[in-house]
């Protein structure tokens, strides 16, 4: 039987041998900080057949929310485990998805979809306004939910807060807009 400091003397021996064929070259890459952001998803996640059926739209403004969540590390019942600290107050507005590179229509497609599937849910529906630090206007905040899990059984439960759409034909800005072509 192999002991454990054998194990460690291998390994070690090993990472010399490598190092002395690869001179320059180093374990870890340099071009990366440990400071970097960095997204975690769970292996159950990109192994769902919900998650596989997003659209291409849907799956990057998801990342994107990914990135957008504070991660705390806190003990529950003797036992450490990782929550989303900001969770409820994410804010992601249309603007910063037109400066990613994304239409109106394909980041509220998107934002539907990933309601609609479970991986997101708004807790606070703004109005159309400025992100807080530009402005005081009235934005939605999302909440990255775990719904996903059980979608297609009947324990799926739909959106708390799905998005109103707007179906007023002849008033507002379908209004304005049909007298503008």
């Amino acid at each position: 039987m192999v002991t454990v400091a054998e194990r460690v003397r291998e390994k070690v021996e090993t990472a010399a041998r490598w190092e002395k064929e690869n001179p320059g070259l180093s374990w870890c890459s340099p071009e990366y900080s440990e400071d970097e952001g960095k997204i975690y998803i769970l292996n159950e996640m990109l192994d769902s057949d919900v998650y596989r059926s997003l659209g291409r739209c849907s799956m990057l403004i998801y990342q994107d929310f990914l990135r957008k969540r504070i991660m705390r590390r806190i003990k529950r019942n003797k036992k450490a485990v990782w929550v989303i600290e900001n969770n409820g107050k994410i804010v992601y507005p249309y603007l910063e998805a037109e400066e990613k590179g994304f239409s109106n229509d394909q980041f509220r497609n998107a934002i539907d979809e990933l309601q609609g599937k479970g991986f997101i849910d708004i807790k606070h529906l703004g109005k159309g306004g400025r992100k807080p630090a530009e402005g005081t206007g009235d934005v939605s905040k999302y909440w990255i939910d775990d719904r996903w899990k059980k979608y297609g059984n009947e324990d799926f439960k739909p959106p708390r807060k799905p998005r109103k759409k707007d179906k007023r034909n002849g008033r507002g800005w379908a209004l304005y807009h049909s007298k503008k072509k």
